[in-house]
C-alpha cells in the first residue's frame, strides 16, 4: 500500500508539473504570434503602375519575412500604361490619371474588378478636406474627392504634392519649388532649385514630423561609352539643400527611405546584414521582393505613407427605445454629483435621468490606432455612467467596437464587439470567412438595452441577425447576439432567441457631428449628429479614487483587458475550436478509484476538417487508472471480476451543447486491463501480468465548460457510466479537466499573404 501512495504522488506530482509546461508553451506560443505594434515599415503603401493595370501592395504578416500582399485593379486598356496615381492621405481614395489625360477618383474602400477613363462610379464615402494635384499642359489644379477642380487652385507648374496639413508644394518650370497654404494664401520660396533635366518626385509628409517636403533626384549624365546613364537617386529636403539626407543607387530602396526620413533627424547608419527593420539590407530586401513578387520588372513604383481615418468608421450607434444610458465622456459626473440627493447609487441614477436629452448632449467615442503589418486596428471605447441592466447594475460602463481596416484601399475587414464577461462569445464578424460579402460604409452598430453589450448591425436594420451580424459563431448554440429582453440571474447562461431583441429604430440612432458630411444622406436624426471623438486615455491618473469621479471613470477605461491586451478580444478559450483538455476522473463514486485523462477536443466541423459540419463536439480521449482494482473480464467465456493492477481508456466522446457554455454528452470507451490471469484450455490459472481487452463502457450526462482567458477551460462531465464492472451495472461519473493550448482560429490582427480577398464582389445569391 505505502508503494501505491508514493507511486500516486509521483503521478500527481507529474501531473501538475505538465500543466505548468502546457500552460507556459501556450504564453508562449501566444508571445510569438503577436506582432510588435507600429512599426513605421507597416503604413508604407506601394503604388504601381504597369501595363493595363494598378498594384498596390504592403508589408504582409509575418513582418520579418518581408514580403508583400498585393491588390490588383485591372485598366481596360490593358496595353495602356496610367499616367500618375495619387493616394488620399487615408489611402480610402486615389486619384487615376489615364493614358490620355483623363483623371478619375476611384473610391478604393469599394470592390474594383476594373476601369477606364469612361467610368462614373458613386462613391461610398466623401473627403471634403482631400484634394489631389493633377498636371495637364504646364498646369497644377487641385482636384476634389469627385474629380472636379477646387476654385482658384489651378496655376502653372510642372508637378505638385499636398501635405496632410493642406499646404501645397509646386514645382515650377523654372526648377523653383513653391510652398502655397490654402488657408491664407501665403506663398513661400523654397532654398533648393531642381537640376535642368532631373528626373523627381515631390513627397509630402504628415503632422507631426520633423521634415514637410522631401525630393527624390535623379540627374541624368553621360558614361564613359557615351551613352546616357542615370546617376544615384538622391533624397533632398528642400529647406536645407546643403544636407544631403541619403543617395541610392537603387530608386526602390530610395524611395522607401524618404517615407521613413520624414520622421528622422539625422541620416541613417550605412549598415549590412543587419536584422533591423530601418536598416539598407533590410530595404534591400523589400526592394528586391517588390520586384520577384509582381512579376513585373516595368512596373513603376511610388510610395506613400497612409495614417488611418478615424472618422470615417466610427460607427452610427442604436440604441432600443427606452434606453437609460448613453455614451459620455469621463467628466461628466461633474454635471451629475450636484444633481445628486445623496451618496446612493440610485441617488445618482436619479440625478443622470433627470437631465433628460442632457444626457446624450455631450455624446463621446474614444479613439484609439494600432498599426499592423498591412492593417489598422482602429479601438472604439464608449463610456458610460451606469448600467442598468439585470442582473448586475452598477455605476460605470465601458464597451468596445474595434474595427480592422486593409490599408490596401481601406475596406474593413473585421468588426468586433464587445459583449459581457469570460463566459460569452463576443459578437465578431469578419470577411475572412468563406463567402462574407464585403462591408459597405458606413458601419452601424447596436447597443444592448441597459446593459450596451454592442453587436455589428451589417445590414443597418436595427436588428441582431446570426450569421449577417456574426458569421464567425455559426453554431446555434455558440453566439451571444443582442439580449435587450434578459432579466434573469442566470441569463449568460441561456442560449439565444430571437425574441431577446427588441427593434433598434432610427428614432434611436446616433453618429458623429460630421457624419452627414462624410455619407451625405445619412439617415440619422439631425440633432442626434451630436458625438465627437477623443483619444483614448493612456495610463489611469488615480486607480483609488472615489468611485462617482472622472479619475475612477477613466480607470475603469484604461483597465479593461482589451485594452490592455487587444487580441483578447477574439476571446480563443471561449468554445475553442481545439483544445487539449488534462484531468482526473472519478468513475465509481462507492469506492472512489480515480482516472488520469487526457484529450484532444473540438468541433466537428474544425476537428474534421469540414467534412462533418455536425453542431457538435468531439473530444477523442486517452484514459488512466494507476491505481489497482477489480474490473469485468471475459475470461473463458464468462465474465469475472477480476483484480486489475492498472486500466487504460481509449475512446470518443461527443458532446451537443445548447449554451456556449452547458449541454449534454455521450462516450464510448474501451478499456485495456493489466491483470495476471489466463484461460488455458478452460482452466483460469495464475499468469505473469499482461494486457487484456476489458470491454467496452458507455457513459452519458451533462456538461458544463467554463472559460476562462488566464487559468485554463474548467469542463465538468457529470452523468452515468454503464458497462463499468460486474454487479454494479450503472455507476455515477464526475470528470473534471482543464483545457490548454486553445485555439479558435485566428486570434493576431494584420494581413497575411493567403488571406481571402475583403475586396471581392459579393457572392451571388443562392
Amino acid at each position: 500500500m505505502l508503494n501505491r501512495c508514493r507511486l500516486g504522488v509521483c503521478l500527481f506530482a507529474k501531473v501538475a508539473l505538465g500543466l505548468g509546461l502546457l500552460a507556459g508553451a501556450s504564453g508562449v506560443v501566444l508571445a510569438r504570434k503577436h506582432e510588435t505594434v507600429g512599426q513605421p515599415l507597416y503604413d508604407i503603401v506601394a503604388v504601381g503602375r504597369g501595363n493595363g493595370k494598378v498594384l498596390l501592395a504592403t508589408l504582409a504578416s509575418p513582418a520579418d519575412k518581408l514580403e508583400w500582399r498585393f491588390r490588383a485593379i485591372p485598366v481596360s486598356a490593358d496595353n495602356k500604361t496610367v499616367a500618375q496615381v495619387v493616394l488620399s492621405a487615408g489611402g480610402t481614395k486615389a486619384l487615376v490619371v489615364f493614358a490620355d489625360s483623363t483623371p478619375h477618383v476611384l473610391d478604393l474602400t469599394k470592390p474594383i474588378t476594373g476601369i477606364n477613363p469612361g467610368d462614373v462610379s458613386a462613391p461610398q464615402h466623401r473627403l471634403p478636406q482631400q484634394v489631389f494635384p493633377y498636371t495637364n499642359n504646364g498646369e497644377v489644379c487641385l482636384l476634389d474627392d469627385l474629380s472636379q477642380p477646387a476654385k482658384n487652385t489651378c496655376r502653372s507648374g510642372t508637378a505638385a504634392v499636398v501635405h496632410e496639413d493642406g499646404r501645397v508644394l509646386y514645382a515650377q518650370e523654372d526648377g523653383r519649388l513653391v510652398v502655397v497654404s490654402p488657408a491664407d494664401g501665403t506663398e513661400e520660396d523654397l532654398p533648393y532649385r531642381l537640376p535642368r533635366g532631373a528626373n523627381f518626385e515631390l513627397l509630402a509628409g504628415h503632422r507631426g514630423d520633423v521634415r514637410d517636403f522631401l525630393l527624390l533626384v535623379a540627374e541624368t549624365g553621360a558614361g564613359r561609352t557615351g551613352a546616357t546613364v542615370a546617376r544615384a537617386t538622391q533624397i533632398i529636403d528642400p529647406r536645407v539643400p546643403a544636407t544631403s539626407v541619403g543617395q541610392y543607387t537603387n530608386p526602390t530602396v530610395a524611395a522607401l527611405r524618404a517615407e521613413l526620413e520624414f520622421s528622422v533627424v539625422t541620416p541613417p547608419k550605412q549598415e549590412t546584414g543587419s536584422g533591423h527593420p530601418l536598416s539598407e539590407s533590410t530595404l534591400d530586401t523589400l526592394a528586391a521582393n517588390l520586384r520577384r513578387q509582381s512579376h513585373s520588372a516595368e512596373v513603376v513604383w511610388s510610395f506613400y505613407r497612409v495614417t488611418a481615418n478615424n472618422n470615417l468608421y466610427a460607427p452610427v450607434l442604436e440604441f432600443a427605445d427606452g434606453e437609460p444610458d448613453y455614451p459620455s465622456d469621463v467628466n461628466f459626473w461633474e454635471e451629475i454629483k450636484p444633481l445628486a440627493h445623496g451618496n446612493s447609487i440610485e441617488d445618482y441614477r436619479a440625478a443622470y435621468a433627470s437631465m433628460g436629452n442632457r444626457r446624450w448632449s455631450r455624446c463621446t467615442i474614444y479613439v484609439r490606432t494600432l498599426s499592423y503589418p498591412g492593417t489598422w486596428l482602429i479601438e472604439y471605447w464608449f463610456y458610460y455612467p451606469f448600467d442598468e441592466g439585470k442582473a448586475h447594475p452598477h455605476i460605470h460602463d465601458s464597451e468596445h467596437l474595434f474595427i480592422e481596416v486593409d490599408k490596401l484601399g481601406g475596406a474593413v475587414r473585421n468588426v468586433f464587439a464587445s459583449d459581457h464577461d469570460s463566459y460569452v462569445p463576443n459578437n465578431l464578424y469578419s470577411t475572412l470567412v468563406k463567402n462574407s460579402p464585403p462591408v459597405a460604409l458606413p458601419l452601424f452598430a447596436t447597443a444592448e438595452l441597459g446593459k450596451h453589450a454592442m453587436s455589428p448591425d451589417m445590414n443597418h436594420d436595427g436588428r441582431f441577425t446570426r450569421g449577417v451580424d456574426d458569421n464567425m459563431h455559426p453554431e446555434s448554440y455558440s453566439f451571444w447576439g443582442l439580449r435587450d429582453r434578459s432579466t434573469k440571474f442566470h441569463f449568460m447562461m441561456e442560449p439565444y432567441m430571437k425574441s431577446m431583441s427588441v427593434p433598434h429604430n432610427r428614432e434611436g440612432r446616433f453618429a458623429l457631428a460630421n457624419a452627414e458630411i462624410l455619407f451625405p444622406g445619412l439617415d440619422v436624426p439631425a440633432d442626434h449628429l451630436a458625438c465627437a471623438l477623443q483619444p483614448f486615455p493612456v495610463d489611469p491618473p488615480c486607480p483609488k479614487c472615489g468611485i462617482t469621479t472622472r479619475e475612477a471613470a477613466t480607470t475603469y477605461l484604461v483597465d479593461h483587458p482589451d485594452a490592455r491586451f487587444p487580441e483578447g478580444i477574439y476571446k480563443p478559450f471561449v468554445l475553442p475550436w481545439h483544445e487539449v483538455r488534462v484531468g482526473i476522473g472519478i468513475f465509481d463514486w462507492s469506492e472512489r478509484r480515480g482516472e488520469l485523462s487526457v484529450a484532444y477536443a473540438g468541433d466537428f466541423r474544425h476537428m474534421t476538417g469540414g467534412l462533418l459540419p455536425i453542431p457538435a463536439r468531439l473530444a477523442l480521449e486517452y484514459g488512466w487508472v494507476p491505481f489497482g482494482r477489480g474490473v469485468g473480464v471475459s475470461i473463458g467465456g464468462e465474465n469475472r471480476l477480476i483484480f486489475s493492477n492498472s486500466t487504460m481508456y481509449i475512446g470518443a466522446r461527443v458532446e451537443r451543447l445548447i449554451t456556449n457554455t452547458q449541454g449534454l454528452y455521450f462516450a464510448v470507451t474501451p478499456k485495456i486491463v493489466e491483470i495476471s490471469q489466463r484461460d488455458v484450455n478452460g482452466a483460469i490459472l495464475p499468469a505473469p501480468l499482461h494486457w487484456a481487452y476489458g470491454g467496452v463502457s458507455y457513459h452519458f450526462g451533462y456538461v458544463l465548460e467554463l472559460p476562462s482567458a488566464h487559468k485554463g477551460n474548467l469542463t465538468h462531465h457529470i452523468g452515468a457510466l454503464v458497462g463499468g464492472i460486474p454487479g454494479f451495472p450503472v455507476l455515477l461519473e464526475w470528470r473534471v479537466s482543464f483545457g490548454f493550448l486553445r485555439t479558435r482560429g485566428r486570434d493576431t490582427f494584420g494581413a497575411r499573404l493567403g488571406d481571402r480577398n475583403p475586396y471581392a464582389p459579393t457572392p451571388p445569391g443562392p
